[in-house]
């Protein structure tokens, strides 16, 4: 089976070493962002007076999308209020452990300084997380985007705070992290990720 966004974002979200370069919240607000995303690209959900809607009731042919998107059929939210009631909620080590079980992934249980245990995810699939860069990297670049996934995975990697690191061998990154939010600016669930980061980081800072 092919990386999801969601998948593809968390190869992108650790280092070398397997430690993730954002914050638990940023992470799992950009896992559900990219979750909510595949649902809207492969036209099982589309916004409607803001809302998140159901397009039908054919299956995503994957158990955490179709989990997703039984939600969706059952409830009606925000993009944004999706973003917010799921972060926290496992989606993210749920897709992690698929990851290991599949090889993407292997599982560094880590002592920071000798002390804190920390759990890091060494990325395996290295050809994989080379092309999601790639892919990104042309979202930021490119003046047209070659596929809706590509575009779609930029936004999502700019909006969960992953800009800095993935475009700091290509030029400026901050022109670029503002090119790639310009060139995306319709894209509800990067916009919904991206506010709910700025409001976590606002009530932290209270």
């Amino acid at each position: 089976m092919s990386e999801t966004l969601a998948e593809e974002l968390l190869l992108l979200a650790h280092d070398i070493r397997g430690k993730c370069r954002i914050v638990p919240t940023a992470m799992d607000c950009g896992v559900t962002g990219a979750l909510l995303s595949e649902l809207g690209l492969a036209g099982h959900v589309t916004v409607e007076d803001s809302v998140l809607v159901a397009t039908g009731d054919r299956p995503a042919g994957d158990p955490i999308l179709d989990e997703l998107l039984a939600g969706i059929v059952a409830s009606s939210r925000t993009p944004r209020e999706w973003v917010t009631r799921l972060r926290g909620s496992g989606l993210t080590e749920r897709l992690l452990t698929r990851m290991v079980q599949d090889g993407r992934v292997e599982v560094d249980h880590h002592r920071n300084y000798g002390l804190f245990a920390e759990t890091w995810y060494p990325v395996r699939d290295i050809v994989a997380l080379w092309e999601a860069h790639q892919r990104v990297v042309v979202a930021a670049t490119a003046p047209v985007a070659p596929d809706e996934r590509t575009p779609a995975l930029g936004a999502l990697a700019e909006a969960a705070g992953l800009g800095k690191v993935l475009f700091a061998t290509s030029g400026d990154w901050r022109a670029l992290c503002e090119r790639v939010r310009e060139a995306t600016a319709g894209d509800w669930a990067a916009e919904a990720v991206r506010r709910t980061i700025g409001a976590e980081r606002r009530s932290a800072s209270v």
